[in-house]
């Protein structure tokens, strides 16, 4: 039987010098594609300003790099939240989300990672929430032909579950509104089981690990994620795509991190 492997992916945030060495590091290492993030200054508007306005060197270095860009990470927050109830603020989100799609068109991203809301989101208000998340994705899918990659997040927030985000994207109804699994934002099921529910609406990943208490973007093995379960859930619904890195750590960790996880998943394969 032919292992199962997949592409190698680190996020690599874009914030200061930090980022350019990051990446001739991750080109040097073997890295198979990246992801670009964008969204580091999200709590800061200055900053995030003063980060965008050397987006194009950014996007420069990584063309000129040749590693392939799997997603670039928008923005979140409240003044990127697409599922505002305020129905002139939602419209201002959208139009940012534009912006920055067709600002980064040049990268030719197989994917863009989006925030479908922000905390605290109560009961209450969650079907008006989602209802505006629905509009907006749909407002959005037009700007781009990369996939929007709406991702599972935790505690109050919007597809916080995997039977919530299958019923938003599917209400959607656009090829190219997919998901962005990150297997350490699950708290309500197993990351393995919300991935088998999830099915081929999953297009990316972020990789980490956490206790299911909280997020804790844990190198894997440090948590109580089943890597053996989640990659054999990943195979059994035929996921091809990148198995990308949302954490700190050395690269080179994590290449040796990646090895370990796919070793022991295949040696278990029969």
């Amino acid at each position: 039987m032919k292992p199962y492997h997949l592409r190698l992916s680190k996020s690599i945030p874009f914030c200061n010098e930090i980022f350019y060495s990051l990446l001739a590091e991750a080109k040097a290492l073997g890295f198979d594609c990246i992801d670009f993030d964008i969204a580091t200054a999200w709590n800061d508007e200055k900053k995030e300003e003063a980060y965008f306005e050397h987006l194009e060197e950014g996007m420069a270095a990584v063309m000129e790099s040749g590693l392939p860009v799997n997603c670039i990470h928008i923005p979140f927050g409240n003044r990127w939240n697409p599922c505002l109830l305020d129905e002139e603020k939602r419209a201002a989100v959208v139009k940012k989300f534009r912006a920055i799609l067709a600002r980064t068109a040049p990268l030719k991203p197989f994917g863009y990672i989006v925030h479908g809301s922000f905390e605290p989101n109560t009961d209450e208000e969650r079907e008006a929430k989602i209802a505006q998340l629905i509009k907006s994705m749909r407002e959005m899918a037009d700007a781009t032909e990369s996939y929007l990659c709406v991702e599972i997040l935790p505690r109050t927030c919007l597809l916080n579950t995997a039977a919530e985000a299958c019923r938003i994207i599917d209400e959607i109804g656009i090829d190219n509104v997919r998901v962005c699994v990150d297997v350490n934002h699950f708290l309500q099921e197993k990351s393995e089981d919300g991935v088998r529910l999830l099915g081929d609406r999953i297009v990316t990943t972020h990789i980490s690990d956490h206790d299911y208490v909280d997020e804790r973007h844990q190198m894997p093995g440090e948590g109580k994620i089943d890597w053996n379960a989640l990659l054999g859930a990943f195979e059994a619904i035929g996921y091809q795509g990148a198995f990308n890195y949302e954490l700190n750590a050395p690269l080179a960790d994590i290449k040796e991190n990646y090895k370990a996880l796919f070793s022991a998943y295949n040696s278990t394969r029969g």
